[in-house]
């Protein structure tokens, strides 16, 4: 081979390895474009089932479709691939689903317990600072839960005893509303701990009850999670959550001066009550038996609810008028009982969440400043009660 035909070919191949080096660049980057927080997953397992049992993970989301798969092999199995971000994913073996956070450069190793060749429960073992808070958070969550409902069983003997009966009934419903409120009470202290790992607190903010109490909370511990995290969907899914709440109490409207009418025609002149302290907006059908039986005791109230400087006003959208003049009669409601339009019946759904009936909103007489969109239901027998913490 002559010299100038050697150099022909060490330029060809120096272009081909350029070629393939821009090729190989270029999909690194587009991965990179598309997906920039990718996962690469590495997780072992130890469970004690037949070779070829199916494991895989899924969404929280979507549960139909599997991301990674694989099988036992002698009691063991890997899970390796790529996952599109950080988040909370189900591991799922025999339909069981453990709740798994995956970000990079963690190990995982699950452990199964397995009895009568059923998956009972199982454990991670991880160096997740996220994974680990929420495994604690979980078992925490379920001792004290067991411990509570174990001390409401040791209860029953003594119901049979009426010496011991109302003792016992009575610590029986204190322990129903320990363990009705304790997962929400366990959910704050993480909220509150500086030491939880931030994607916890997302995690636990996407799928709490957002309300009046929290909505401004919960808001600013999300706009100070790290700037890492936002761009995935855990975190957008919370903050689109929390804003729409947010949005709804910062900017309701005080309620409007509507003048809807009366079974004798009169209309509904708001200025009239501005002396009345508030009022309280009565929302009610004639199909509503929640509503009749409010309504009967609101009645048997007035008395103590115009000390207090409360004016109830009984408001419908009832279609059928002969219905609502029945019931109005029935009931006794007098003149401050009106007959919303379409127009108003649109803005208070739209405005103060007004769906299910019997609905309360506890208004500023003199300003029409709202001081309860959802003013708590009288049922309860404490009417007086819950006015006077307004």
């Amino acid at each position: 081979m002559n010299s100038s035909s050697f150099l022909v070919l060490l330029s060809v191949a120096y272009l081909l390895t350029a070629c393939h080096s821009g090729v190989k660049q270029s999909s690194e980057q587009r991965d990179a474009a598309f997906y920039p927080n990718l996962v690469h997953v590495h997780l072992t397992g130890k469970v004690d089932l037949p070779d070829s049992t199916r494991i895989y993970i899924n969404t929280q989301e979507n549960t139909m479709q599997p991301l990674l798969a694989t099988r036992v092999l002698n009691g063991s199995f890997t899970l390796e691939g790529e996952l599109e971000e950080p988040n909370f994913y189900n591991l799922v073996i025999q339909k069981e689903k453990f709740s798994v956070y995956l970000e990079n450069a963690k190990d995982y190793h699950f452990e199964a317990n397995v009895s009568g060749g059923k998956v009972q429960s199982g454990n991670f073992k991880t160096n997740s600072a996220t994974q680990q808070h929420y495994q604690a958070m979980e078992r925490t969550r379920q001792q004290e839960m067991k411990a509570l409902g174990d001390k409401a069983a040791k209860l029953r003997t003594l119901f049979d005893n009426p010496k011991t009966y109302q003792a016992a009934v009575d610590q029986y419903e204190r322990l129903s509303k320990q363990r009705a409120s304790y997962p929400e009470q366990l959910q704050q202290k993480y909220l509150d701990d500086p030491a939880v790992a931030p994607a916890i607190k997302i995690y636990l903010i996407k799928n709490a009850s957002i309300g009046a109490d929290n909505h401004d909370a919960y808001h600013r511990l999300l706009l100070g999670i790290p700037d890492s995290l936002k761009s995935i969907s855990l975190y957008r899914q919370a903050l689109a959550k929390v804003e729409q709440v947010h949005d709804f109490f910062t900017n309701m409207p005080d309620f409007p001066d509507i003048q809807p009418r009366n079974l004798a025609g009169d209309s509904l002149n708001l200025a009239d009550f501005r002396a009345a302290g508030r009022l309280l907006f009565v929302f009610w059908g004639s199909w509503n038996k929640e509503a009749r039986a409010d309504i009967q005791q609101i009645k048997s109230k007035a008395a103590a609810l115009a000390k207090l400087g409360v004016q109830p006003i009984f408001l419908t959208w009832e279609k059928d008028f002969a219905a609502w003049e029945k019931a109005s009669a029935d009931l006794s409601l007098g003149k401050h009982n009106y007959r919303l339009n379409a127009h108003d019946q649109d803005f208070m759904v739209k405005h103060y969440a007004v769906r299910k009936l019997p609905h309360y909103m506890l208004v500023n007489a003199k300003d029409l400043q709202i001081l309860n969109y959802h003013f708590t239901y009288p049922l309860d027998g404490q009417l007086e009660r819950d006015l006077r913490k307004e």
